[in-house]
């Protein structure tokens, strides 16, 4: 008995929360302003406020159609790689392999020295 009244006391609270917070939501979007952020330079072009929003609509429209483009070009990028590498032998892309890793090994060996010669230089300047 003390388990249905316990459920049917969660059952009224989630329905209660339920239409409070439909309300919430479509006030919500009535109110909702659209925003974005203006191109440099249009700050100085004084827009109207209606300007101001409908150029942050298109950004918003445009922002979907622009996304969907750069996923495509990044599927035809890699689907490009893998039919290149398709033409190489096994030993041309063991070479490959091995000239992109050894190219990222020497990167760390780069920053160190360059570390390496800035340390005098600081430590120069602290002499000073």
């Amino acid at each position: 008995m003390r388990l249905a009244r316990l459920g049917a006391l969660a059952f009224v609270m989630a329905l209660g929360f339920l239409a409070s917070s439909d309300g919430v939501q479509s006030q919500d979007k009535k109110e909702a302003k659209v925003k974005g952020q203006l191109p440099a330079g249009w700050k100085a072009l004084d827009l109207t406020a209606s300007q101001k929003e409908e150029v942050y609509k298109i950004q918003t429209e445009y922002r979907g159609k622009v996304d969907k483009l750069e996923d495509e070009i990044k599927k035809l990028k890699a689907e490009q790689s893998k039919k290149m590498s398709e033409v190489l032998t096994a030993e041309q892309k063991k070479k490959l392999i091995d000239a992109i890793d050894g190219g990222k090994k020497d990167e760390p060996k780069k920053k160190e020295e360059s570390k390496k010669k800035d340390e005098p230089k600081k430590e120069d300047a602290k002499k000073e």
